[in-house]
This record gives C-alpha cells, sequence and structure tokens, in this order.
C-alpha cells in the first residue's frame, strides 16, 4: 500500500519540482535582467555627469594651517573637451576663461587666477599670499563647456588664516554655483557629491575624465594634518554639474528649437 502510494506521488512531487525549478529560473533570469538594467543606467548617467551615484563621505574639520593642495593632473590636451555625442541636455556655453566664483550658501566670493602644471606634474595651486583666490586649471575646459572645469583654492594657511574653500564641506546636493566668465556669461552648476580622498589615491581619471554635459570640480585639502609634512593628508572634490537646458517655449525669441539658449 506504501509502495503503491508513493508510486502514485512520484509523477506528481517530479511535475512540482520541475514548476518550481522554472520558477526559480524566470526569477533568476529577471532579477539579472533587472541588474544588467540597472548597471546599463548607472553607466549612462556617470557617463553624463561624470561620477558615480555614491554618498557623501563624512569630512573632518580642518585643522588651521595647510600647504595648499597637492593634486595630480593628467597630461595637458588643450582647453578644449570634445562633445562625447547625443543630444545637448544642458546649457552649454561657448570657450571663454572663468573671472570670479561665488557659492552663495557658504559665502564665497572669489576672483580667478589661472593655473597650470608645475615641474613635478602636479597641478600649480594659489599663492599663499594676499587674498589668496582660487584658482582655474588652464588645461580643463572652461566652466560652461561641455567636460569638467576644475578649480582649486586653499582651506586655510599660516599666513592668511581661512582659505577661500574653508568652508567647502558644508556643501550638500542641490547648492548653487556659479562661475562669472570673461565674456559677461555666467555659468551656473549645482552640486552633486563631496568626496574625501587620501591623497596617495587621488582619483585623477574620475575628476578630469571627460563628461558629456558641463561639469565643475572644487578641489581643497580636508582630513587630517600631518605636522611632520605641514600638508592635509586628504583632498576634499566637489562634483557638480550644471543646469539642464530650458525647454523651448514657443514664440520665445531666447530659445532655439534644441532648447538652448541663443548667444
Amino acid at each position: 500500500m506504501i509502495d503503491d502510494a508513493r508510486a502514485r506521488l512520484r509523477p506528481r512531487i517530479a511535475v512540482v519540482a520541475a514548476v518550481l525549478a522554472l520558477a526559480g529560473t524566470v526569477l533568476t533570469v529577471h532579477g539579472a535582467r533587472q541588474q544588467a538594467a540597472a548597471a546599463d543606467a548607472e553607466a549612462a548617467r556617470a557617463h553624463a555627469t561624470g561620477f558615480p551615484e555614491e554618498p557623501a563621505e563624512a569630512v573632518i574639520p580642518a585643522p588651521t594651517s595647510s600647504a595648499g593642495p597637492a593634486v595630480p593632473a593628467p597630461p595637458a590636451t588643450g582647453p578644449a573637451a570634445a562633445r562625447l555625442g547625443g543630444a545637448p541636455r544642458w546649457t552649454v556655453l561657448p570657450h571663454s576663461p572663468p573671472a570670479s566664483l561665488d557659492i552663495p550658501s557658504i559665502g564665497v566670493h572669489s576672483s580667478l587666477i589661472s593655473l597650470g602644471l608645475r615641474a613635478d606634474g602636479t597641478v600649480e595651486v594659489p599663492p599663499l599670499t594676499g587674498s589668496a583666490p582660487a584658482g582655474w586649471y588652464r588645461h580643463s575646459v572652461t566652466p560652461g563647456e561641455p567636460g569638467p572645469a576644475v578649480l582649486l583654492g586653499h582651506v586655510d594657511s599660516v599666513e592668511t588664516g581661512r582659505g577661500v574653500f574653508y568652508r567647502l564641506t558644508e556643501l550638500t546636493r542641490g547648492a548653487e554655483i556659479r562661475v562669472t566668465r570673461r565674456d559677461g556669461s555666467t555659468a551656473v552648476f549645482t552640486v552633486t557629491s563631496l568626496q574625501r580622498y587620501p591623497k596617495s589615491r587621488f582619483p585623477t581619471a574620475r575628476v578630469y575624465g571627460p563628461t558629456d554635459a558641463p561639469t565643475l570640480r572644487l578641489v581643497t585639502c580636508g582630513g587630517g594634518y600631518d605636522p611632520v609634512s605641514q600638508t592635509y593628508v586628504d583632498n576634499i572634490v566637489v562634483y557638480a554639474t550644471a543646469l539642464p537646458a530650458p525647454s523651448p517655449t514657443p514664440g520665445n525669441p531666447d530659445a532655439e528649437a534644441d532648447g538652448r539658449p541663443v548667444h
């Protein structure tokens, strides 16, 4: 009797097992497709904006002395960056060197000087004299062009006290950054991420790598202070992206069909 019952149940068990196995396969494939789609979406977004989506790291309040940011730089490639393709989604401006920087939420207003490369291959930093303004790395694009424009400034120093970027770590996602250019136009960006990196592992490709969008990187020192080398052990990098291009309005003479303002 028991053997007969087992014999009758065996085909049903086999069918149930097959159904469960098929369901598991479908769920696995569905999950893999979802993961692949999410990875593709993140890759496209990171390619466009120039940084991966990641939470801002906690930053340490700055001590009161600094030798300035030592920032690796890629080989000079000239002021212009090629577009990576695709329809314009941001307000794009022509080449024009920056003149001044304003970050209203942290009270920053600074003129901008031009910075090049030092003999050791790192980016020049603003001098620790006078007002110690922020500087624009002139081998990056100008703010408003497609690609990353890189600005550097001191957090503080013995000579000048608090630097232009002393409060940089107070910036939050969505904060506005305005760069006035020599042609009289203003490039407007919003903060998307604030990160801290050990100077020994500075993410050169992430900071200087090409982006479809006009992007901005603000770089200064941060983290702990090394009294032996008299400098900070980390770099703080703020990532920001240009505002989206306005949608064209019928009958608006200030907008083109693709949504870019007429200059």
